[in-house]
């Protein structure tokens, strides 16, 4: 008897187990949708200030990542660069569907799936300057102002392939056009920058800038941020992600976007060429 009211107690003393919390894969299967986070970077992914409608590579991607699995893809959340993996913590939405690379900084807050492209970034110099060409090596000089963009690829790579340069920060509110701007004028000696951006804001400041000849400074992979922990949610975007490169769905909407498609580096598929008889 006494057992059994002290059973009894425990039942009514002791809080429920709250429910385990639901994961995105879960959600995902759902609720049939994909909710995007995303950030506005052409010609990863564009958004027409007056209608709305977005475009681009990024857009495109994720929008054949959901035909592909027969999911929505809801575009959620638009946020700045530097807080996009803030909306995980508070689920505002299930993934970063722009991409991005994987770096250790990043990590401690995002899982990242494989990834699909890489991307080459190359230094850029005021036109005349040809202190650095086919020598990169000067850019590592306390007398040299490298233009970084807080938070983004080319203030890593600068702090990492220039440690010595002086750093010409500016706020994750401008943009890579603010740092090609402050090369031109000559505020800063030189900056790391993919081709897209820097092409098209030499066809729009003709004489300005110039690509320093020489190698790639770095090839990154660029990924999709997921959250930390969800294992089957990356794994499913993984899949679909491989065959989109073995069926060749990457090389055939770059062609969408000349410039890119020029500069863009892509993966081999999974297989090997036939042997030769």
């Amino acid at each position: 008897m006494r057992l059994m009211i002290f059973a009894l107690l425990l039942v009514f003393s002791v809080p429920a187990f709250a429910a385990e919390k639901e994961s995105v894969y879960d959600r995902v299967i759902r609720t049939n949708t994909i909710r995007c986070g995303y950030y506005v970077w052409p010609p990863f992914i564009a958004k027409d200030p007056n209608t709305g409608i977005m475009s681009g590579i990024g857009y495109d991607m994720m929008e054949e990542i959901g035909k592909q699995l027969s999911l929505k893809v809801e575009w959620t959340a638009e946020v700045n660069f530097d807080a996009l993996l803030e909306g995980y913590a508070s689920n505002r939405y299930d993934m970063v569907c722009g991409p991005m690379t994987a770096t250790p900084a990043w990590a401690r807050a995002s899982d990242f799936t494989i990834p699909f492209v890489y991307a080459a970034y190359y230094l850029y110099a005021k036109e005349g300057d040809k202190r650095f060409d086919n020598n990169y090596a000067k850019v590592n000089d306390p007398k040299v102002r490298y233009a970084a963009l807080e938070g983004d690829m080319n203030a890593i790579l600068g702090n990492e392939e220039f440690p010595l340069a002086q750093k010409v920060s500016l706020a994750q509110i401008t943009s890579n056009v603010d740092v090609l701007m402050s090369v031109a004028a000559g505020k800063a000696d030189v900056t790391t920058m993919e081709p897209v951006p820097s092409n098209g804001f030499m066809k729009a400041n003709p004489g300005k800038i110039r690509q320093v000849p020489g190698p790639a400074v770095r090839a990154m992979p660029l990924n999709y941020s997921v959250p930390p922990g969800e294992e089957k949610f990356k794994a499913m975007i993984n899949i679909t992600l491989k065959q989109m490169i073995d069926t060749g769905f990457i090389d055939k909407m770059l062609k969408k976007y000349p410039d890119y498609d020029a500069t863009v580096l892509r993966l081999s598929p999974g297989y090997g060429a036939p042997a030769k008889k």
